[in-house]
């Protein structure tokens, strides 16, 4: 319940986090400047209260701080990164389905990575999912033209890191606590995009008449969204498997599209609804039906 409970709240988070990145899209930043401010305030945040609560975790060697940073870059960075993009250029509700394609990578790596044995109901599973998310982008031209190459790509590599933030843990568990790759995970992935962000865009806007606007967009988006969210779904892992943890967070896609109608009055064909829901009810499908 309690890993039940971790996941609900990050996917809840993450469903609602497109409100904030579109506010600051529109502030002038890009997807490198909102991913950069992601990962240097949920690093800092995290850091700051193990350091109060659980100092130990800190505690780590070149080599593990060289790990942590690579797993940063590619879980987070990247997967930020490409969110960022999705969000820009293709409606939330789809840049959020997209997003929750993670079980599929989640299914895959565990065969490759864990040597794991790939059941033909997974298979199954993982091949109406990839139907669903065709109709979701528009593949088939449904909804009056084909959607934007980029963002759907975008969309679908922001999949694929949040895949990779479940398991890079799992494999290095034995060695590094996952709390101790979180901290220097998110700190390694501001160090990389530090090199490609606009601070000069950056303070312009924390001078202007949207000043106050744009820091809270900054705090909720990388306080809530980014650590409570990212940390809450890592943990969660400690208390169930990581397949189930992909699955549970289909909440998100829910959330995504609730904001994207109510919030940005964005509209979706039927198509695009019968195909989110397929991508839903196929991910959920295996874990609500299984025997127990």
């Amino acid at each position: 319940m309690k890993g039940m409970m971790l996941v609900i709240l990050g996917a809840s988070l993450w469903g609602v986090m497109g409100i904030f990145v579109r506010g600051l899209s529109a502030s002038g930043y890009s997807s490198y400047d909102i991913a950069f401010l992601r990962c240097l305030l949920a690093g800092i945040g995290f850091f700051l209260f193990k350091a109060i609560t659980q100092p130990r975790v800190l505690k780590i060697n070149l080599k593990g701080l060289c790990i942590c940073f690579l797993y940063g870059i590619l879980a987070y960075a990247m997967g930020f990164v490409c969110y960022g993009i999705a969000v820009e250029r293709i409606p939330v509700a789809v840049a959020t389905v997209l997003m929750f394609m993670s079980p599929v990578w989640v299914a895959v790596l565990g065969v490759l990575v864990f040597k794991e044995k790939l059941e033909k109901q997974t298979v199954l599973v993982i091949l109406i999912c990839i139907l669903g998310a065709a109709m979701v982008a528009d593949v088939f031209g449904s909804a009056g033209g084909s959607m934007d190459i980029i963002g759907i790509l975008a969309g679908i590599v922001n999949g694929f890191g949040v895949a990779l933030q479940i398991m890079i843990p799992r494999y290095f568990v034995k060695k590094y606590e996952r709390d101790t790759m979180l901290v220097y995970g998110f700190l390694g992935a501001a160090v990389g995009l530090a090199f490609l962000t606009d601070f000069k865009t950056i303070g312009t806007s924390l001078q202007g008449a949207e000043a106050v606007s744009v820091i809270v967009s900054v705090l909720c988006l990388g306080l809530l969204c980014t650590m409570v969210a990212n940390v809450s779904v890592v943990k969660a892992t400690a208390y169930i498997n990581t397949t189930t943890c992909s699955i549970l967070s289909s909440l998100e896609v829910v959330v995504g599209a609730v904001v994207g109608i109510l919030i940005f009055h964005e509209s979706m064909s039927v198509f695009q609804v019968i195909g989110a829901v397929i991508v839903v009810c196929a991910s959920l499908g295996p874990a609500l039906f299984q025997k127990k």
